[in-house]
C-alpha cells in the first residue's frame, strides 16, 4: 500500500512538471515574438522570464506576447 501511494505521487509529480514545462515553452515563444515585434527582427532577445499563471480565457503564448512587448518598450 505504501509503495502504491509513492508510485501514485511520483507519477502525479512527473505529469504536473511536464505540463508546467510545456506552458513555459509556449510562453517563451510568445515572449520572443512579442519582443521582436517592438524592437525588430535583428535584436538579441533577453532571457525569457518564468511564465505567470495563465488567466482564464487566455493562452500561455498570448501572455508571452504581452510580456515580450512590455519588456521591449
Amino acid at each position: 500500500m505504501k509503495n502504491l501511494l509513492k508510485g501514485l505521487f511520483a507519477s502525479t509529480a512527473i505529469i504536473a512538471s511536464t505540463l508546467a514545462f510545456a506552458g513555459q515553452a509556449e510562453f517563451c515563444s510568445g515572449f520572443e515574438e512579442g519582443y521582436k515585434s517592438i524592437k525588430g527582427d535583428m535584436v538579441i532577445v533577453p532571457i525569457c522570464p518564468v511564465a505567470p499563471v495563465t488567466p482564464i480565457g487566455s493562452t500561455d503564448f498570448r501572455e508571452g506576447l504581452k510580456a515580450g512587448m512590455r519588456a521591449a518598450s
